[in-house]
Parts: C-alpha cells; sequence; structure tokens
C-alpha cells in the first residue's frame, strides 16, 4: 500500500515539475486568514499538500501498527508454536514408523500441549513406550490422551485394549473390552479384543456366547470365526467328557452349527462318545462322516469302538475300502474286527499289509494277539518283541 502511495507522489510530483519547467507562468495562490496572509505559487502549494498527505498518511499507518503489535506478535509467537508442534509430531511418527521408540516417544511428548490434535501425539507416544515395555508410561499418556479429548475417550480406551492385547495381557484387555462394549456393544474392534482375550484366558463358554451372537458374526472374518468357534466348541466338549456329562456334550454338538462340518469338531464329539460309553452314536457318526470324507482318526476310532453286531461293522469297513483303497488306517482296523469275529485268516492277511506298506506297534500288537489266539506263542512273541522296538523309537 506504502508503495503505491509513494507512486503516487512521485509521480504527481514530476507532473507539476514538468508543470514548472514548460509554463513560464504556473499560477498565483493567496490565503488570507485573519491577520495571517499567505501568497505561493499553485505548483508549490500542490506539491504542499501532496506531502501533507503523504505524511499524515504515514503518520496514521505507524499508529495502526502500534495498536496491532501486540496481537500481531502473538499470532506470529503462535504461529511459530504451532509450526514446531506439527513438526515434532512429524517427526515423532516417523522415528515410531521407523522403530526408533526412545526418540519417537520424546519428540510426539515434547511439544504435546502446543499441537492442535494432542491426543494424537498422547497416543502415538503411548505406542512408543509400550513398545519400550514401559506400561507406567503408556498407561499415563493415555490418561493424558482421554484428559486432552473427552469426547474421544472412546477411541483412547480402544487404543488402550489393543496395546494390552499386544503386552499379553489379556485380564487387563478383557476389562477394557467389556467396559467398551457396555458402551457400544456392536463396535467390531471391541468384540474382536474381547474374542482374542477370551481365548487367551480360555474362557470357552463366554468365547462361544460370543461368537454366535450376531456382533461376533459381524465383526470377524468368516475364517477366523470359524477356528474360533471350533476351537471353542472342541475345549467346552473335553470338559463335558471330563466331567462326564454325556447331556452336555450333546447339548454343544447341537448348537455347533457350521462347526459340525470342522472335523475337529467331529473328531471330539466322537471321542467324547466313545468315552462315555455311547459307542452306538459314536459308530453312527463315523460312518455318516465317512460317507462324505475320508479321515484317518475316526476310521482308528471306529475300529476300537463295541457294536452288538461286528459283522455289519466288518462290512462296514471293507465297504470303505472299495471306497478309498488299501489305506493303513482301514487295514489295520479291518484286521481288529476280524480279530472279534475270529476271522484268523483274514485278520492276519490284513494285518500283514500293514506291516507291510506304514508298521506302527498297535498292528504288531494285533497280530502278537493274533498268534496267541492261534497257538503260535513263538511268532506271538516275536510281534510283541518288533513292536515293542517300534514304540521305542518312535518315542
Amino acid at each position: 500500500m506504502i508503495r503505491y502511495f509513494l507512486l503516487v507522489i512521485a509521480i504527481f510530483v514530476a507532473g507539476a515539475a514538468v508543470i514548472v519547467l514548460l509554463k513560464p507562468d504556473a499560477g498565483y495562490v493567496l490565503i488570507n486568514y485573519g491577520h495571517w496572509v499567505a501568497e505561493t505559487s499553485l505548483t508549490v502549494l500542490v506539491i504542499g499538500l501532496a506531502l501533507w498527505y503523504w505524511l499524515f498518511y504515514l503518520a496514521f499507518k505507524l499508529f495502526v501498527l502500534a495498536i496491532r503489535l501486540p496481537g500481531n506478535l502473538r499470532e506470529r509467537l503462535d504461529q511459530r508454536r504451532n509450526d514446531r508442534a506439527r513438526n515434532s509430531f512429524e517427526a515423532g511418527l516417523q522415528s515410531l514408523f521407523e522403530g526408533n521408540w526412545k526418540r519417537a516417544e520424546m519428540e510426539l511428548v515434547r511439544r504435546a500441549s502446543d499441537h492442535h490434535a494432542a491426543h494424537l501425539n498422547y497416543i502415538a507416544a503411548a505406542r512408543a513406550a509400550q513398545h519400550q515395555g514401559a506400561a507406567d508410561r503408556r498407561d499415563h499418556y493415555l490418561q493424558l490422551a482421554a484428559q486432552n479429548k473427552p469426547e474421544l475417550e472412546f477411541t483412547t480406551q480402544l487404543a488402550q485394549a489393543d496395546l494390552q492385547r499386544k503386552r499379553g495381557e489379556f485380564e487387563a484387555t478383557r476389562s477394557s473390552a467389556l467396559a467398551l462394549r457396555a458402551r457400544d456393544p456392536q463396535h467390531p474392534f471391541a468384540v474382536e479384543l474381547l474374542a482374542e482375550s477370551y481365548l487367551a484366558l480360555g474362557d470357552w463358554e463366554p468365547l462361544r456366547q460370543l461368537l454366535i451372537s450376531s456382533a461376533g458374526v459381524a465383526a470377524l472374518t468368516p475364517q477366523r470365526h470359524e477356528a474360533l468357534l471350533c476351537r471353542a466348541t472342541v475345549e467346552l466338549m473335553r470338559i463335558a467328557v471330563s466331567d462326564a456329562r454325556l447331556d452336555r456334550l450333546k447339548a454343544l454338538w447341537d448348537a455347533a452349527g457350521a462347526a459340525r462340518q470342522h472335523i475337529e469338531v467331529v473328531r471330539e464329539y466322537a471321542r467324547g462318545l466313545a468315552r462315555l460309553n455311547a459307542d452306538a452314536q459314536a459308530l453312527a457318526l463315523i460312518a455318516q462322516t465317512l460317507a462324505q470324507q475320508w479321515d484317518g482318526e475316526l476310521v482308528l476310532l471306529y475300529g476300537d469302538l463295541h457294536t452288538v453286531d461286528p459283522i455289519a461293522q466288518l462290512a462296514t469297513v471293507e465297504q470303505w475300502l472299495g471306497r478309498y483303497g488299501e489305506k493303513a488306517e482301514l487295514l489295520q482296523v479291518a484286521g481288529r474286527v476280524c480279530l472279534r469275529n475270529k476271522l484268523w485268516g483274514k485278520a492276519r492277511s490284513y494285518l500283514e499289509a500293514v506291516l507291510q506298506s506304514s508298521p506302527t506297534p498297535k498292528a504288531y500288537l494285533d497280530l502278537a494277539r493274533l498268534c496267541q489266539e492261534t497257538q503260535h506263542p513263538e511268532d506271538a512273541a516275536k510281534f510283541f518283541r518288533q513292536g515293542l522296538e517300534l514304540a521305542t523309537q518312535a518315542s
């Protein structure tokens, strides 16, 4: 503005000078006020007025500048503090991403109070402290973040629960996640944190209840949800078996839903039925499963189960042999069932086929018992010894 004003004055003066030089009569001005009389040329008057105007304008600008000086100075200082706070925050984040935890914590905290988003400084500093194993400083920073932005307390609590989980503080994670779900039962990350804490602490029934809820289904990926639900169901089945509660075991199976398609759940349920003397139900379950897919563990379990109709049991095993081929598990179970039916020749044929393909201590034991039943003690002793040697090598 001053530059434009000076340019106008310069043009004005130059114009007046041109007038004086080009015209012999530059004009005459007489001013009479009371006893005062002033006379001058028109050119001098114009130049004088221009100079007085410029002096007045300059004085006015200096006056305005003096009034605004404190505010302008304060704004400049605030801007400088904000720039330093932003630079410190960016340097702290870069150090955090680079894994320089100590420097990151220092940079993030140093000018946090001057940053417009100080709660982000404190949350990031809490992560840096976490990596240094400083749980006290971590919790202190999270508390400062919550105090700085009360309306973002939920976000701060989420960060706290996540850091507790990563630190392995699963009881604290469970408490934090439960508090979060009390405020927002459907929040996916809160559900995930709660599920992880239940898994780590072995809270199987609460985990199962969480997973079958709509929030649990929506929060986790299908693969993760299936894996956790299967794990919880299997563990609860083991507890039911150890407590000799067949009703509880069956209730868990009925409520398993899609987890019933998972082979590990089927195995655990079949083993539980066998241990609780529900052999008929275990046989039916295994037969139904093997009609759809192969599983060697279920086949071996099938061979240990007792039935009122061993001939039908043998027929089922031989049917599987025709479907799945001469797998070692099927041959071993076929030999064992033949032993029960006292079909010595077929039993020996099946068991010797096992020894040729993939010998097991159990196959040697079954063959030794067959030799005892058929009055061949020397062969029985030999097979007992070979089975013992194989079991010793395996252990």
